[in-house]
């Protein structure tokens, strides 16, 4: 990914090579032209040569969507063109030209590649020259400038009202004439800048009435342009004022009516925005949101800088030298002149780059060799390394030669003194400043290995792919797979050595794919091939682009896949001008046309006018100058009345200019064609036959098994395979024959297996047949003699057997069968006849299908096999005509009038719709074996068969009218006898004029009063459940039952809204489909009666409320059904039915009392009506969850677990990490240390051999090791063995790092399992919102209110135990509302209120809180009832009674009631108390908010109750807490100042809000507590809802996953604390919420968190700090000894390893006692305290040496410093903590 501008690179790095290919070789034939055309009569096919490859490279660079640069090579190209066509002369500098845009263009691609922003302006001036140089006037830079238009402005906060159409355009005028106005007044002076706010005024204007964000955006960017003009920053040019002008004609746009704008006009727009410098916030604004900064370049250089091209002469120069320079210190001493040519080479390279710092690098190099060239001798260990680092710096540098910074120049400055060190013979000390050698080594070693790697990858892939394509060629090659058990597990531990997961993630699936194939009982799958395929290639694709900086699989697979949505499945492109106008032309072109002709017509020439007006309008508006000078000169003369026909034949050929040419390929192209047109590809054809021997083999062998086994599946599959296979093969090499034959088989076969039907001889005829032909085709091919087979007859034969002549063999008469075929056949002809009698003449022309091929034959191949059941089923009626209707027979009939509707064919729809319908009806009539009715059936199902064979043939079926009504007419539905009560109502009415009203009972037999009063019974229907279908149909109802309730709803609130109604009808038309394909009959017709009721409703053209309430009781027991189905209960179950309406059946005497007296059995208790529902919605769940509740429960604790003890893995190497780092400075201290001791036994050898030079023996050679005493090799043998542990140390450090990487990947997977685990706990809020929705119907139609409840934020995600524990709360509390909160419509009304009440319910995520906020409408709390009541209980005093919050709380109170009498739904006082305990229980709070006659709201807040959550660790004091990482806002780091200020204040203020300042100890309960003293200071800023609090913590740990952990209900119950985790050390820690506790009253008056102030107090004060020791010594384990036993006694602990060290740390913070050791690196303790006592911050503070020097001297001398105590090593504990304890406390006067 190309950061800056979010361009994806992953396409352009595929196609790279053959962009560069093509570019050179278009170079090539320019050069061959030039040479040629010194005197202008060149070749000028080489042109062409070049204008193909452009060609080429244009097209790639159109699909890897690089639009400017595309336009780039546009222009190139188009110049090409006119030097090929001698329009432009072929000059030198042309073609110069053309040569330098070719190398820029192969430059910026390479730049683009080495991650610099996708910027073609950066080519701007070489396009101008490319277009000036074609002759063309002006040139702009928006031609190469193409930002992204699909963005949108943002939402507005209140909408955007809606207006009239009448309104908006008065509007719109009086914004024009004010935008006129304005600029009008700015072209008389537009550097005056007058009127510019006036069009600012207006442009406004217009964009706040613009509704949809798409029409907005223009006038959201022409604001930003107006307010960038008004601002001065943008000078009022000649592409100002043509803006401001063509913003005129838009708004005339709009006021015609179209609100489509110019492409061009929208990036002109936003390029002169971009080019603003502007901090306008509508400037900035539309900046960020379009990314203009990052289109834009920095500055404008006359040509791209060839970066790419740099960079690849600087890679080979400097691989150059650093060979010579290698084999020079090899000992090749005749390889330092070519080292010394190849230095003076980089430098030439580096003074084209131009870059200081790299020139001083390189030029130091070359100062190495020509020293070396002059000396040779001169060459030294130190001058080699300096060198080879010099080289490996340049090396590193030149791969990020733009990236560069000062940290280079440093580096730099460090080598170059080191080189001329070495040279001037002073070679820098080992403690000399190095430059990052191992961070440039590693870099450079990780691209090679990244290469290597990658190389390997793909080697392997590649041999993975060519034995899994010989797999899927034939499946009998299962062996193969086993051999790529090992390339695999290679490439999974190349991809996990780089780290890239989910990569190997995606192998790993793809390899136990593989061993599925491998098994002997794999059945073939195309879509597991497909998968795997895709899969593969993923992985090539990722392994490619990690050449090119890719880093992660994750963001590599997601651009990928964004890319492949923007480009198969986006949107269509936005209307726009430009598409009108190119609409324009060719209208226009063709009037034209007409008119040429009859140049007479008046009507055609002022429709010709008309065109010329609109279309010189919208060329101004797109910047078409030419097109717009041609239509105006037109229109003038057709207006004068004079002769046009010269400037029409202009004008048309601007309208339709001519195409451009395409570029003719090149000759090695033509040659290539040639040759593939006259013969096949002999090696391919070789290959098929190869191929296809082994085919037929195989389908030879299995045809012998299939007539022994004709009842074995499998080898009827492996036979379809290899068919299948031939027809790839053949139509891959040409044979278009062979491959239609063996599709013809194959389609035959794929229909046997999806129907499983028995092999029968004609099949075995039919394989027979095709093994004989394909095996006398190879033999064809193989040969050469005779002709080719003849496969006509197979292919129909096949065709024949599909079409359904063996679609019914399993039958047992062979004669059935023969006549059943003859008299489809008969039927068939005689529709056909009769068809087209009806049609007359108009059937002899065939009408060519309207959809496309590919799906036609898709569907054909479905729809054959549901003609082949309902074939199967018209011969069982024939043989037995009573016989039920067979439910497989009407499902096909409805699959297949569904497919058909579903691709366009709407003649094939309705007749299988109404063939559908007619078998339903069959089932339910009297006299079902009526043979007209039977043979209508018959005729239907052959004119099906004659529609297939049309589709077949490409042809559009005819529709069926006549079938179609005679099927309408079919088997009228007799209903059961109906109660006596009814007789009268219905003895005159038709069975089927009357269609059943809505029941709101049982199912079975329920009759339902309709909005008239008039109750129609449903028939009962027998329910035949298909076992397999029903989990799918209660998935679907799920989703189905919820689009209803929300469209119920809506229709409530618009009864109006035809759309509502339109979309219920198909909402219930797609559940009554599905109810009826999954055999719920009865709950198929009650959807069929409400769909009937709706379609009268649409008639009316009204819906009266009566009508929707009869709906919403319909839709309740269509609910009901489908839970009783989840439940696996029968669909005609009791169902519960509301008491208003068994009140409502009691009357219309519609169910006996015994019938009511059951379904009240069935109900719930009357105090608890809700809770069976509640029980019944939880069972449903549960039941759909299949999985128990408790085992995810224990699942989600135990991946907690495995948290936690993976933190404590973790702590514990890092801790081990720690120690490894100490060990590396003591050994590098004792490496110094060594050094010394070297040098002093050095020393002392010198002194030895100068005494002993007189008694030397003249023989003796000084490099004899008898000079070197035992102690000298002692001292070699210690630094070897330091040398040993640095090495193992280094060793132990690797296997940490590797250590580390596994413990982060398997945290990964951790918290993957986690989150999946934690996604099945999650449920949204909506899955019970139908059922609040239902509570508040119920109610309220119990009450007599009407009451509508509105619900937002349902999608958010609670946890299932959570919302289990609330949906019982919940319903009370609308229920409380309904009764107690709303007043009844006459009230209502009196109070000036809607007579429906309204509740609302708001979900919102704050932090680690989910809040519910409930609000009524209504009247508010009594809070004067609600006083009396709490006295009268006692619950009450006075004084108590006097605080209107202490009353609201009286309505948790149990038994307290502000209800007159007791009912089913209010007046017991019990459930806002289990409102209340609920709540609590889960560590919740609530808030309630109650206001006279505006309604009351209450806020309930829910704690954390996910698993595991983000937050962050602190510590006060000796204890730590964790924060919840949601709650935090800002963390503050302070020092003193800012600290003092808060805390005086009282609060800290951020972004304009409050945050009361408080210490977290004074929140938990410890007013004393003090925070300790450190140079910076931590404070928090946390936000839950509404609430704000500043929290100061002593210190913050950083961020950590942890496991939330139940704390059992004592802890619940604390206000403030969430939940409690544990650490990896087995550390407890509570989770917090602070702002919680901020709320609690607090009993005790706190200590002032003052922390930095250290003076003497008097003795009964508290000090504002903890007492301070800092420890100075260079030894780990005194520090660390010395530490703990400080820690142990509450002091606050410094170290510090030297007095350097010591010092730094001085500068911010004072202790109270300084612990100092005299031998100490950089400086010891005397010199330290020599330091600290010359402070004058610092003289007072009392000095503790502790050593092991215990000399009288020693001790003397420390105290002549001003050392307080001096002691010996090992120190007697006691003694120090004494010593500590009294200077203590003289420093703070205790």
């Amino acid at each position: 990914m190309n950061a800056p501008t979010n361009f994806d690179i992953g396409p352009l790095t595929w196609v790279k090579s053959e962009i560069d290919l093509a570019l050179e070789r278009a170079d090539k034939a320019l050069q061959e032209f030039a040479a040629s055309a010194i005197d202008e009569s060149g070749d000028r096919t080489q042109v062409r040569f070049c204008r193909t490859h452009l060609h080429q490279v244009q097209g790639a660079l159109t699909i890897v969507g690089l639009d400017g640069v595309t336009q780039y090579a546009e222009a190139l190209e188009s110049l090409l063109e006119e030097v090929e066509q001698q329009r432009l002369p072929a000059t030198p500098e042309v073609i110069d030209l053309a040569r330098r845009a070719m190398a820029d263009l192969r430059h910026y691609l390479d730049d683009l590649l080495g991650g610099q922003p996708n910027q073609p302006l950066r080519l701007l001036p070489l396009y101008r020259a490319l277009q000036t140089a074609r002759g063309q006037e002006r040139v702009t830079p928006t031609d190469l400038f193409f930002p992204n238009l699909q963005i949108q402005p943002p939402r507005r906060a209140g909408g955007t009202p809606k207006i009239g159409h009448g309104e908006l355009q008065r509007r719109l005028r009086q914004q024009r004439a004010h935008f006129q106005r304005g600029l009008l007044s700015w072209l008389r002076a537009p550097q005056d800048g007058a009127g510019v706010p006036e069009m600012l005024d207006a442009v406004k204007r217009i964009e706040a009435i613009q509704e949809l964000p798409s029409a907005r955006s223009f006038w959201w960017v022409a604001t930003a342009f107006l307010s960038a003009l008004a601002e001065r920053v943008l000078a009022p040019d000649a592409d100002a004022r043509q803006l401001c002008t063509r913003i005129d004609l838009q708004i005339r746009r709009l006021l015609e009516g179209s609100n489509n704008v110019a492409e061009r006009l929208m990036r002109d727009a936003l390029y002169l925005v971009a080019s603003a410098d502007s901090d306008h916030r509508a400037v900035r604004r539309v900046k960020e949101a379009y990314q203009l900064t990052a289109l834009m370049p920095e500055a404008s250089p006359e040509a791209p800088v060839a970066v790419e091209a740099v960079r690849r002469r600087l890679r080979e120069t400097i691989a150059a030298t650093e060979e010579s320079w290698n084999r020079f210190c090899a000992g090749t001493t005749q390889a330092l002149p070519s080292f010394q040519t190849n230095t003076v080479a980089l430098s030439a390279v580096v003074e084209d780059l131009g870059h200081a710092d790299y020139q001083r690098l390189v030029q130091a190099i070359a100062e190495v060799a020509s020293f070396l060239t002059r000396t040779p001798s001169g060459q030294t260990e130190a001058l080699a390394m300096e060198t080879a680092t010099a080289i490996l710096l340049a090396q590193h540098a030149q791969g990020n030669i733009q990236y560069l910074d000062s940290s280079f120049t440093h580096q730099v400055e460090v080598m170059v003194d080191r080189i001329r060190a070495c040279l001037g013979g002073n070679p820098p000390p080992p403690e000399s400043e190095l430059p990052l050698l191992d961070e440039m080594s590693r870099q450079v070693q990780e691209k090679l290995l990244i290469s290597q790697v990658a190389r390997e990858i793909q080697s392997n892939l590649t041999q993975i792919e060519q034995v899994l394509d010989g797999f899927f060629r034939d499946v009998d090659k299962q062996t193969d797979l086993d051999g790529l058990e090992n390339p695999i597990r290679q490439v999974i531990g190349a991809l996990t050595m780089m780290r890239h997961d989910a990569a190997v993630a995606v192998l790993q699936q793809c390899a136990q794919d593989i061993r599925t194939f491998a098994t002997p009982d794999y059945k073939r799958q195309e879509a597991d091939f497909e998968r795997l395929a895709e899969q593969l290639s993923l992985i090539g694709f990722f392994v490619d682009a990690l050449q090119h900086g890719a880093t992660d699989f994750a963001a590599f697979v997601d651009n990928m896949q964004s890319g492949t949505a923007r480009t198969s499945i986006g949107k269509p492109p936005a209307a726009s001008v430009e598409r009108e106008l190119d609409q324009r032309k060719l209208a226009l072109h063709a009037s034209l046309a007409d008119f040429r002709v009859r140049a007479d017509d008046a009507r055609l020439r002022q429709e010709v006018q008309h065109g010329l007006m609109a279309l010189q309008k919208d060329a101004d508006l797109v910047g078409d100058k030419a097109l717009g000078e041609q239509s105006k000169q037109l229109l003038a003369t057709l207006l004068a009345g004079g002769d046009a026909s010269r400037q029409i034949d202009q004008t048309m050929a601007v309208l339709v200019p001519r195409a451009p040419e395409t570029p003719q390929p090149s000759a090695e192209t033509i040659q290539l064609s040639q040759a593939s047109s006259e013969e096949l590809d002999a090696e391919i054809l070789e290959i098929f036959i190869e191929e296809a021997a082994e085919v037929l083999a195989s389908m030879s062998r299995n045809f012998q098994l299939l007539q022994s086994q004709p009842h074995d599946v499998e080898v009827l599959t492996a036979l379809r395979r290899s068919v299948h296979t031939l027809k790839g093969s053949g139509r891959m090499v040409g044979l278009k024959d062979l491959g239609e034959a063996a599709w013809s088989v194959e389609q035959l076969l794929n229909l046997w297996l999806r129907q499983e039907h028995e092999v029968t001889p004609a099949i075995l005829e039919l394989l027979g047949q095709a093994c004989a032909v394909f095996v006398a085709w190879v033999a064809y091919l193989k040969t050469g003699h005779g002709q080719a087979p003849d496969a006509v007859g197979l292919i129909a034969l096949a065709e024949a057997l599909r079409r359904g002549s063996e679609s019914v063999v399993d039958l047992p008469l062979a004669t059935e069968q023969a006549a059943a075929q003859a008299s489809a056949a008969d039927d068939s002809t005689r529709i056909a006849e009769t068809e087209t009698k009806t049609e007359g003449d108009s059937s002899e022309t065939f009408v060519r299908l309207s959809i496309a091929p590919a799906l036609a034959e898709i569907f054909n191949e479905e729809a054959g096999g549901h003609l082949a059941t309902l074939q199967s089923g018209l011969l069982i009626l024939d043989a037995d005509p009573a016989a039920p209707t067979a439910h497989e027979m009407y499902r096909a009939a409805h699959t297949l009038g569904g497919i058909a509707g579903t691709v366009g064919i709407e003649a094939v729809n309705r007749l299988g719709v109404a063939l559908e319908r007619a078998l339903l009806r069959r089932n339910h009539t009297a006299h079902p074996d009526h043979p007209e009715a039977l043979e209508t059936v018959r005729q239907a199902i052959a004119a099906l068969a004659v529609m297939l064979h049309e589709i077949a043939a490409d042809q559009q079926p005819e529709a069926r009218h006549s079938l179609v009504e005679a099927l309408e007419a079919l088997y009228p539905e007799q209903f059961v006898e109906q109660p006596a009560a009814f007789a009268d109502a219905d003895d005159e009415q038709e069975p089927l004029a009357s269609p059943p009203s809505l029941p709101t009972g049982a199912p079975s037999l329920a009759a339902v009063p309709a909005a008239g009063g008039v109750a129609i019974t449903i028939p009962e229907m027998q329910d035949e459940l298909d076992e397999q279908l029903l989990p799918l149909f209660l998935e679907e109802a799920l989703d189905l039952t919820q689009s209803i309730a929300t469209q119920l709803r809506s229709w409530r609130n618009n009864p109006s809204d035809t759309d509502v109604v339109r979309r219920l009808a198909r909402l219930f038309h797609t559940l009554k489909g599905s109810a009826r394909m999954a055999g719920a009959m009865n709950l198929g017709e009650l959807t069929h009666a409400i769909e009937t009721r709706m379609a009268e409703a649409q008639q009316a053209g009204g819906a009266p409320l009566e009508l929707i309430d009869d709906l919403d009781n319909a839709f309740d027991v269509i609910v009901q059904i489908v839970e009783h189905l989840q439940r696996g209960e029968s669909a005609d179950a009791p169902v519960e039915v509301s008491d208003a309406t068994a009140s409502d059946l009691a009357v219309e005497r519609t169910v006996d009392a015994d019938a009511l007296g059951t379904a009240a059995d069935q109900g719930a208790p009357a105090g608890q009506p809700e809770q069976h529902d509640a029980d019944a919605e939880g069972t449903g769940q549960r039941a759909l969850l299949r999985v128990r509740a408790d085992l995810i429960d224990r699942l989600v604790n135990e991946a907690g677990e495995l948290s936690i003890a993976r933190s404590r893995i973790e702590g514990e190497m890092r801790a081990i990490k720690g120690s490894l780092l100490d060990l590396t400075e003591n050994v590098i201290r004792l490496r110094r240390q060594l050094r010394d001791i070297e040098l002093q036994a050095e020393l002392q050898m010198q002194s030895r051999t100068a005494l002993a030079d007189d008694r030397r023996q003249a023989d003796f050679d000084p490099l004899e090791f008898d000079r070197f005493t035992r102690f000298q090799e002692l001292t070699r043998m210690m630094a070897e063995s330091v040398n040993d542990v640095a090495t193992v140390q280094q060793n132990l450090l690797k296997n940490l790092d590797d250590a580390n990487a596994a413990i982060l990947a398997q945290s990964r997977l951790n918290r993957e399992v986690q989150q999946e685990l934690m996604s099945v706990r999650m449920v949204p809020f909506a899955s019970i919102a139908d059922r609040l929705y239902r509570i508040v119907r119920q109610a309220g139609k119990e009450l007599g209110k009407r009451a509508n409840l509105e619900i937002s934020g349902a999608q958010l995600q609670l946890d299932r135990t959570v919302l289990d524990k609330m949906l019982a709360p919940l319903e009370h509390m609308l229920r409380n509302a309904i009764a107690h909160g709303l007043e009844d419509a006459p009230a209502r009304l009196a109070k000036g209120k809607p007579e429906i009440g309204e509740l609302s319910l708001t979900l919102t995520q704050e932090g680690n809180e989910v809040i519910v906020s409930f609000a009524d409408d209504g009247a508010g709390l009594d809070l004067q009832r609600l006083r009396e009541r709490g006295l009268a209980a006692g619950l009450l005093t006075r004084d108590e009674a006097a605080d209107e919050a202490q009353v609201i709380e009286m309505i948790f109170a149990p038994g307290i009631s502000t209800a007159s009498g007791v009912s089913r739904l209010a007046g017991r006082g019990i459930g806002m108390d289990v409102l209340k305990s609920a709540v609590t229980s889960l560590g919740g709070r609530i808030e309630v908010l109650s206001r006279p006659d505006q309604g009351t709201t209450f806020r309930l807040y829910l704690p954390l109750t996910l698993a595991v959550t983000k937050a962050l660790l602190v510590r006060s004091g000796h204890r730590q807490y964790a924060i919840p990482a949601a709650m935090i806002e800002q963390v503050l780091d302070l020092k003193e100042k800012g600290l003092t200020r808060i805390r005086e204040a009282g609060a800290a203020v951020w972004t304009n809000n409050q945050y009361p300042f408080h210490y977290l100890p004074h929140l938990l309960g410890d007013p004393r507590a003090l925070p300790e003293r450190h140079h910076q200071y931590w404070v928090l800023l946390l936000r839950s809802g509404t609430r704000r609090i500043a929290l100061q913590v002593d210190e913050v740990l950083g961020n950590q996953e942890i496991v939330v952990k139940n704390i059992g209900p004592q802890l619940a119950r604390v206000i403030g604390v969430a939940g409690a985790t544990v650490l990896g050390n087995g550390q407890v820690l509570l989770i917090l919420n602070p702002v919680a506790l901020g709320s609690r009253p607090r009993t005790a008056p706190t200590v002032p968190p003052v922390p930095t102030v250290r003076q003497a107090t008097a003795a009964d004060t508290v000090t504002a700090t903890l007492p301070t020791v800092m420890i100075v010594d260079d030894s780990l384990t005194v520090r660390k000894i010395t530490s703990r036993l400080l820690a142990r006694e509450r002091y606050q602990v410094m170290t510090a390893k030297d007095g350097v060290d010591a010092l730094e740390q001085l500068v911010a913070v004072i202790p109270d006692v300084l612990l100092v050791d005299i031998e100490m690196p950089r400086m010891d303790g005397f010199e330290f305290t020599r330091n600290v006592r010359a402070d004058k911050r610092l003289h007072s503070v009392p000095i503790i040496m502790i050593t092991s020097r215990t000399a009288d001297k020693h001790r003397q001398y420390a105290q002549e410093l001003g050392v307080n105590n001096y002691l010996g090593k090992p120190y007697q504990e006691d003694e120090l903590l004494r010593l500590v304890a009294e200077h203590v406390r003289a420093q703070r006067g205790a």
